[in-house]
């Protein structure tokens, strides 16, 4: 499988789940009981004990933002990569512990970088006495500034680590803006750090990313490269929720989806469904409202359909409810949207 073929995974942007179980233990440590924040978001807590398991980045935005609310942390995500395990990301964590330098490490982020997250693109910038890993934004798609913050804390100290502290960065690059207190990230990274900046970036001397690895081991980190494409295979298949997705569209022609209705044509019950639902981070009725919303916008481009008629179509049996829906997924009326949109 090719760079590209990974990037093409899903059409979702998604995080591995051992990702979200590192911040759970961070907000634990601080005295916190991150059950509950996991309640309010909706993440089922034995989904993060699954290696192969992924949630939704939107799920995973909502669990950085509430670790720093709770916890009054701004640098929460510096202390998040001291819980990060060899196993946290499938066998990507074993291929660059075993990696022949820094380099190899790199390569090997820049191919495989999906299997943590795909929303984002991670590359490397050659330079003539020093490089960068980059992490690259992608165009329409969002992630926390503590997302990134651990990252980079994890790509700090993977290399000093492995090396017994001989490789350490030159500088370091933020989009976020400058913490109120930057004392955690002067002390951690012990380097110079540009704040505001137009990209993510962690500079290593040339050679630097050159030293070996005590821990090389090639015919391991090739082992562990094949691990790494049978994952991308099992990512490939499409998700469950994406299936029940095209049932739901097609019984929304006909009605109002049913829950038990669309069960019965997978041969299981309503809480088996609920349960692979929830497996990927998501449930029916959010699978229902995701379509909904998204068929509002499509019906309300169509000048010839009335209120009433985009109501019934998208299962409302009360105008009134598909109202108070549009305003709570957009913030205005359906009315007041249309009208913005050059719709009569």
């Amino acid at each position: 499988m090719t760079l590209t073929d990974s990037n093409k995974l899903t059409d979702e942007t998604t995080t591995i789940a051992s990702w979200a179980l590192a911040v759970c233990r961070t907000i634990d440590a601080a005295g916190i009981d991150s059950q509950k924040i996991l309640d309010e978001i909706g993440i089922d807590k034995s989904i993060l004990q699954d290696p192969n398991a992924r949630l939704p980045t939107q799920q995973m935005t909502q669990l950085w933002r509430r670790a720093v609310t709770i916890t009054a942390d701004e640098a929460i995500g510096l202390k998040v990569a001291n819980f990060v395990q060899p196993t946290s990301f499938n066998a990507l964590s074993f291929s660059l512990l075993v990696s022949e330098s820094l380099a190899d490490a790199w390569s090997r982020v820049k191919r495989y970088h999906s299997i943590i997250s795909n929303v984002l693109e991670m590359d490397v910038e050659h330079g003539p006495q020093e490089s960068a890993l980059c992490f690259n934004k992608l165009p329409g798609k969002h992630y926390a500034d503590e997302a990134i913050d651990a990252f980079m804390a994890t790509s700090y100290l993977m290399p000093l680590q492995v090396s017994n502290g001989q490789i350490k960065p030159t500088r370091l690059v933020l989009e976020r803006r400058q913490p109120f207190n930057p004392k955690p990230f002067e002390q951690l990274f012990n380097c110079p750090i540009n704040y505001a900046a137009n990209g993510n970036k962690i500079y290593y001397s040339n050679q630097d990313l050159q030293l070996p690895f005590p821990s090389a081991n090639k015919e391991l980190a090739l082992k562990n490269d094949e691990a790494i494409q049978s994952y991308f295979q099992t990512l490939s298949q499409p998700a469950f929720s994406k299936k029940v997705s095209e049932e739901i569209a097609i019984a929304m022609t006909l009605g109002n989806p049913d829950r038990d209705t669309i069960a019965k044509t997978f041969h299981m019950s309503s809480r088996n469904l609920q349960r692979k639902l929830r497996e990927e981070g998501t449930s029916f009725s959010e699978q229902v409202e995701l379509f909904r919303k998204d068929l509002a916008q499509k019906y309300l481009s169509c000048p010839q359909l009335s209120m009433l008629e985009i109501s019934f179509r998208l299962g409302f049996k009360d105008p009134s409810n598909f109202t108070r829906a549009f305003k709570r997924w957009y913030g205005v009326s359906p009315l007041q949207y249309r009208q913005r949109n050059g719709s009569k």
